[in-house]
């Protein structure tokens, strides 16, 4: 889910334990399928076989955020993070050595509109479904910005294992865009979500790399995130998905405070605060990009990126397509959600 103009932030995993890391998979699962008892079952099992595995608590913080223990939750977050705290920089270049490693031993293909590396014969299938993902994003976009860009995108698709041992990612970080380099690298395992979260993976990632494509200045990330995740929850189909997504956003911020646009945007850039936090604030970028698309429709995005190309400022853009600055439009969100 992320998109990446710095350095990466990945996070090492935890467990000694196989068991430990299989019943937290399951557990992850359970929780995407929103049986929630299943996965408070599974993941004490997988603390009992592994104490301080650290993405397990990650888990529980989100689950006791669901049950609103906020400070319960807190107090998971904070000891995932004591026990597994971000990579420093200085081992940075280090693992990004050992991913490119990885990734240069995999096998290349080229599509219409996109590169693609994947381990093997064996997962082109899975490739060739994961292209029938981003070309649908391709012409989706395209249609609605009316820009086909004339590129092909590279992409890295890794199974599981790969990815953890490219990039030491959560076993639950689907993929992400790195500005730095141009690459979309994407899991290729089936979600728990099924073929739906796996179209709304690779339509993410591909929204990001569109928007990067259409305008190579700095953008607030807050932006970035917000519009991809609308666009890979955008569906023709269901016309009600809009509705839909803010129902549900109202229920993840249930009693959670919102930041400011400001500190909203540095705690997803330097993820300098708790996981549950970052989570948070991914959720009202999303939540803002969206409401605007519920009260000026879908076009505002493509109008409003017009406008930047055509040398306005992010803030005079904004303004001109809809109609209050984004801190007041934030506001707007918050009472709307309450």
């Amino acid at each position: 889910m992320f998109f990446l103009s710095g350095t990466p932030v990945p996070s090492v995993m935890a467990a000694d334990s196989p068991e430990a890391v299989r019943l937290l998979s399951v557990a992850v699962q359970a929780y995407y399928r929103e049986d929630y008892g299943a996965a408070k079952i599974n993941l004490e099992r997988a603390l009992e076989r592994q104490p301080d595995f650290s993405e397990a608590y990650l888990l529980k913080g989100l689950l006791q955020h669901h049950d609103g223990q906020n400070d319960k939750a807190a107090a998971s977050f904070d000891r995932a993070l004591k026990l597994n705290p971000r990579l420093p920089e200085d081992l940075r270049k280090r693992l990004e050595e050992r991913a490119h490693a990885i990734e240069g031993r995999l096998t290349e293909q080229d599509f219409s509109h996109f590169h693609v590396q994947f381990n093997g014969a064996e997962r082109r299938e899975q490739a060739w479904q994961a292209v029938k993902h981003l070309d649908d994003a391709y012409r989706d976009l395209g249609s609605r910005f009316g820009v086909y860009p004339p590129i092909r995108f590279p992409v890295i698709i890794f199974t599981s294992q790969e990815f953890l041992e490219a990039w030491y990612a959560p076993m639950w970080l689907g993929g992400f865009f790195d500005r730095r380099d141009g690459r979309i690298r994407v899991r290729i395992d089936p979600p728990p979500g099924g073929d739906d979260e796996y179209r709304r993976r690779l339509r993410h990632e591909y929204t990001h790399a569109f928007v990067n494509f259409l305008y190579k200045k700095d953008l607030p990330v807050w932006f970035h995130e917000g519009v991809a995740q609308f666009y890979s929850f955008s569906s023709a189909s269901n016309g009600f998905w809009k509705a839909n997504r803010l129902d549900e956003l109202a229920k993840l911020t249930r009693k959670a405070p919102w930041m400011e646009i400001g500190r909203m945007e540095e705690v997803i850039t330097k993820k300098n605060a708790s996981p549950l936090v970052v989570y948070l604030a991914y959720l009202q970028a999303e939540a803002l990009v969206l409401y605007v698309a519920k009260e000026r429709g879908d076009s505002w995005i493509p109008s409003f990126m017009e406008r930047l190309r055509g040398g306005m400022t992010f803030e005079a853009a904004f303004l001109d397509v809809v109609g209050v600055p984004p801190p007041q439009m934030l506001e707007n969100v918050r009472r709307f959600l309450s």
